[in-house]
C-alpha cells in the first residue's frame, strides 16, 4: 500500500467517524421515564381502535418525545426511532421470559438457567400484560411436525 493509499484509507475512516451517527444508546434516566409514561398512558403502540385513539397514541408518541429529549445527559432520537426503542425492549422482554418460563417448565433435571427479569423488564411485562407471554390456557400451540429422519435425509447424488 502506498503513502497516498494510505492516507486516504486513514481519511475515510475519519470521515465515518466524524459525519456518521454513533448509535448512541438511552440513558437509565430516560428508560425509566419511557416506561412511567407507558404505565401511565397504556401502551402507545397499541392504541384504541378508530381515527381518535390513532390521534392520541401519536399526540402522546410526541408529548413523550418531547420529554425524553429533554432529559440531560441522553440521547435525542426522532418519534420514530423512540418507538423504536420500546418494540426492541418489549420483543427481548417477551422473549427473555418466555425462555425463562420454558426453562421452568421443562424436564430432564439440567443446571438451572438462573436467569431472571430486571424491575424494568417485569414492568414492560405488565404493561404488555402476561397474555403476551403466556398466550391463552385453552389454546394449544401448533407447530410443524417434521421428523427427524425427514429433517437430516439427502439425495446421493450419482
Amino acid at each position: 500500500m502506498t503513502i497516498n493509499e494510505l492516507k486516504l484509507t486513514v481519511f475515510f475512516l475519519f470521515l465515518r467517524i466524524i459525519i456518521m451517527e454513533p448509535r448512541m444508546r438511552a440513558s437509565g434516566e430516560q428508560f425509566s421515564t419511557l416506561l412511567e409514561f407507558m404505565e401511565s398512558h397504556g401502551d402507545l403502540s397499541n392504541p384504541r381502535s378508530g381515527l381518535q385513539g390513532r390521534l392520541k397514541s401519536e399526540r402522546l408518541w410526541s408529548e413523550l418525545v418531547t420529554i425524553l429529549n429533554s432529559i440531560g445527559g441522553g440521547v435525542n432520537k426522532s418519534v420514530e426511532k423512540w418507538k423504536k426503542v420500546w418494540a426492541d425492549w418489549k420483543s427481548k422482554t417477551k422473549k427473555k421470559a418466555l425462555l425463562i418460563r420454558r426453562h421452568a417448565s421443562g424436564t430432564g433435571g439440567g443446571p438451572s438457567n438462573r436467569q431472571t427479569l430486571s424491575s424494568f423488564e417485569e414492568r414492560v411485562l405488565a404493561i404488555m400484560g402476561n397474555l403476551a407471554v403466556e398466550g391463552l390456557p385453552s389454546v394449544q400451540e401448533q407447530g410443524f411436525a417434521v421428523s427427524v429422519a425427514h429433517r437430516y435425509s439427502f439425495k446421493a447424488q450419482g
